[in-house]
């Protein structure tokens, strides 16, 4: 994902967030509500801490990776991937934010089995590393 479709997701996963956090019976979500794509939603939720790919979900929602791949993009304009590591990157801000895990602490609790990749994938994401944004979210 480039910079700017980077920025985009994110808005549209913190207003979600936002918009189901308003709602104390529902699930705190950062996925869309969308009944044909709720059991792949729900797959990446219970399972986004430990390392899960496209395949994975594929196989848990009974569809071949192409065609989930293409109906996730046309209803979301985001891919499984996308979602994966969203949920892993808001999963992420909250450990570095609320506790004093060391990264590697915190790459594993999302689900990343290499700091090397979970450290480029934040930074990528958020153009900072994750040591440089707990220092600046905290300060």
């Amino acid at each position: 994902m480039n910079k700017h479709c980077t920025a985009d997701f994110q808005i549209v996963a913190e207003q979600a967030l936002a918009n189901t956090a308003r709602s104390p019976d529902s699930l705190v979500s950062i996925f869309p509500s969308n009944p044909q794509l709720s059991q792949v939603f729900q797959f990446i939720e219970t399972n986004y801490n430990q390392p899960i790919s496209l395949s994975d979900v594929a196989v848990a929602v009974g569809y071949c990776a192409a065609y989930l791949t293409d109906l996730v993009r046309r209803n979301t304009g985001y891919t499984v991937n996308d979602w994966i590591v969203e949920r892993r990157m808001v999963a992420a801000r909250t450990l570095l934010l609320e506790t004093d895990q060391c990264v590697s602490q915190v790459a594993q609790a999302v689900g990343y089995q290499h700091e090397g990749y979970f450290f480029r994938q934040f930074r990528r994401h958020h153009g900072i590393t994750p040591k440089a944004f707990r220092k600046t979210q905290r300060s």
